[in-house]
């Protein structure tokens, strides 16, 4: 019995080791090549200690995530300092080039990342609802003395359910 309660205490407390999250409203706007991505805060609800650092990122999947191995495009990331318990980031709005996806229908998912143990890891993630649609269409012309440039004729970014 004894055993089982010192399993079922480091499992709990081991549990509760990353609890960074994102809490609130969160979304994107994209315009042109850039992204803003915007939340109402990210808290470190940990007792004592310290974050790694974090960052935040959206990812363009082909599914809605919920969770795991996300395998997906990486559209943006920022990253920020690490938080004390108790602490939290409010307001949150960075803009940046935006690393567009190939043409077709994707996810956005916005994810928190943290700096653990050489590596990062997904500690909290928030999906958008329905699909957002991203057409890119390139016009290769060729010129007089023989070069190709690319001219892009337009990007289209429709969200949809």
């Amino acid at each position: 019995m004894k055993k089982l309660v010192i399993l079922l205490i480091l499992t709990l407390s081991i549990s509760s080791i990353n609890s960074q999250n994102l809490s609130g409203s969160w979304g994107y706007q994209i315009n042109d090549k850039y992204i803003t991505v915007y939340g109402d805060k990210i808290e470190n609800q940990n007792n004592g200690g310290r974050s790694g650092t974090l960052k935040v990122a959206i990812y363009a999947t082909d599914y809605a995530y919920n969770g795991g191995y996300l395998n997906g495009y990486l559209l943006y990331e920022y990253s920020l300092d690490p938080l004390n318990a108790g602490y939290y980031y409010s307001d949150i709005s960075k803009t940046g080039w935006c690393t567009y996806p190939p043409s077709g229908s994707y996810s956005l998912t916005i994810v928190l990342l943290e700096y653990i143990s050489y590596e990062y890891e997904i500690v909290d993630y928030v999906t958008m609802d329905g699909y957002t649609y991203f057409w890119n269409k390139i016009l290769w012309k060729k010129t007089k003395i023989g070069f190709y440039i690319s001219i892009n004729l337009k990007l289209w970014i429709l969200n949809y359910l």
